[in-house]
C-alpha cells in the first residue's frame, strides 16, 4: 500500500475489507468497496491495485491493462503495474506482449533483486507459452540465481519440523495407498536443482514426482527406481507468509505429487482441490 494509505486508517480498513471479499468471491462487496474508495483516493496506487485484481477476477483483460496504466502513471517507479500487465497477457493468451513489456521493464533502471526476480520468472513462463525453449530455460536460471540469493541463508522452519508436516500429510492417506507408496523416497530439498530447471523446471515449483507413475509400471516394468517426490522448501516457505498457511500448502503439495505418483493428471488435480 501506499504512504497515503497507510496514513489514512478508514481507507486501509476498507480495503482491507475488500480483499477479503475478493478472496471469499463477493464481487458485490468489493465493487461497493472500490466506489467509496474512489472517492476520496482514486489515484491511490492500493485503490487501482485492487481494481485491477477485480477485474481480472472478472476476466476484464482490457480494464484490467487500464487500470494498471492509470497505476503506472500514478507512480512511475513501480514496477508492480508492469509485473500484474504481463500476468494479464499471459493469462489471456498474449504472450508475445508479455515478453516485449518485460524485457522494456528489465532493459530499465536496475530494479529491486526480488523484483527482478518476479520479471525474470514471469518472462520465463511467457517464453513458454510462446514456445520459445531456449529463452524459457535462460529466465529460469536466472530466477533460480536470484532466488537463491534472496532466501538468505536461513530457513524459515528447521528441516525437522519441515520434514514432520510433511510425514503428518502422508499420515492423512489411507494405509492401501501408504503400502503402496512405501518404496517411493520423499525428499525435502531448498530449490529445485539447476540440472532440472535445464530440463525445463520451472525453478519456483513447490514440489515434484520424479520417476514412473504407478499405472505405467505394469506395462514399463518398476526398474530399479519408480520413482522419487522432490518438495523444496525454501519455493514452499516463499508462497505463504503465516506458519499455518505453510502447513496447509506442505499437506496440499505432498498430495498433490502422491497423486502423481498415481497417475493422477493436472485436470484430476483441480477436482480434487489439490491445484
Amino acid at each position: 500500500m501506499s504512504d497515503e494509505t497507510e496514513h489514512d486508517p478508514e481507507l486501509e480498513r476498507l480495503l482491507d475489507d475488500a480483499w477479503e471479499a475478493l478472496e471469499g468471491g463477493d464481487l458485490r462487496a468489493v465493487k461497493r468497496a472500490l466506489r467509496t474508495a474512489r472517492e476520496s483516493a482514486a489515484d491511490d496506487p492500493a485503490v487501482i491495485e485492487l481494481e485491477a485484481s477485480l477485474a481480472r477476477e472478472q476476466d476484464d483483460p482490457e480494464r484490467a491493462l487500464e487500470a494498471y496504466r492509470h497505476w503506472s502513471e500514478a507512480d512511475p517507479d513501480d514496477p508492480e503495474p508492469w509485473l500484474g500487465s504481463a500476468e494479464v497477457y499471459v493469462e489471456f493468451g498474449e504472450p508475445a506482449e508479455a515478453a516485449r513489456l518485460l524485457r522494456e521493464l528489465l532493459a530499465g533502471p536496475r530494479l529491486d533483486p526480488l523484483d527482478e526476480a518476479d520479471a525474470r520468472h514471469l518472462l520465463g513462463i511467457a517464453c513458454e507459452e510462446k514456445g520459445d525453449a531456449k529463452g524459457m530455460v535462460t529466465e529460469w536460471l536466472a530466477t533460480m540465481r536470484l532466488d537463491e540469493a534472496n532466501d538468505g541463508p536461513r530457513t524459515r522452519l528447521p528441516r525437522d519440523e519441515f520434514e514432520r508436516l510433511a510425514a503428518a500429510a502422508l499420515d492423512e492417506l489411507p494405509e492401501e495407498i501408504l503400502a503402496r507408496l512405501g518404496n517411493v523416497p520423499v525428499f525435502v530439498e531448498d530449490h529445485p536443482s539447476e540440472a532440472l530447471v535445464l530440463e525445463g523446471l520451472d525453478p519456483r515449483t513447490l514440489g515434484l514426482f520424479h520417476g514412473i507413475a504407478m499405472p505405467d509400471q505394469s506395462t514399463l516394468g518398476p526398474g530399479p527406481d519408480v520413482g522419487v517426490i522432490h518438495l523444496f522448501q525454501r519455493n514452499l516457505e516463499r508462497e505463504v507468509e503465516e506458519d499455518d498457511e505453510l502447513a496447509e500448502q506442505i499437506r496440499i503439495t505432498v498430495l498433490h505429487e502422491t497423486a502423481h505418483y498415481f497417475g493422477a493428471g493436472e485436470q484430476d488435480m483441480h477436482r480434487f482441490g489439490l491445484n
